[in-house]
């Protein structure tokens, strides 16, 4: 993915975790969203990593993936997503010329 593609994709959010006789069972599904935009930002962990202040905080919701994508949704508002969490993801390249 690179800033200017359209993508849609189904997004994995919170996992629904219980116990049944014994057995954990997760379900990936429950509370997915489908989603589609155009990507306006990529930021790579490494490059630019995490603030000390959000490391501090210590109560950082979810687990991190390596890109954080920023989409402008069709609704015209803009949401990041962590890419390990983006399911399903088709990618059309941009048009613009550079």
């Amino acid at each position: 993915m690179e800033i200017g593609n359209k993508v849609s994709f189904t997004y994995l959010k919170e996992i629904e975790v219980e116990n049944r006789n014994g057995v954990t069972i997760a379900d990936y599904v429950k509370n997915s969203e489908a989603y589609e935009g155009e990507v306006v930002n990529v930021r790579e962990i490494e490059l630019s990593p995490l603030a000390e202040k959000t490391l501090k905080y210590g109560s950082i919701k979810g687990e991190r993936s390596e890109r954080l994508v920023t989409v402008e949704l069709t609704d015209g508002f803009s949401k990041a997503f962590y890419d390990g969490r983006m399911v399903g993801l088709r990618v059309e390249e941009s048009d613009a010329v550079a």
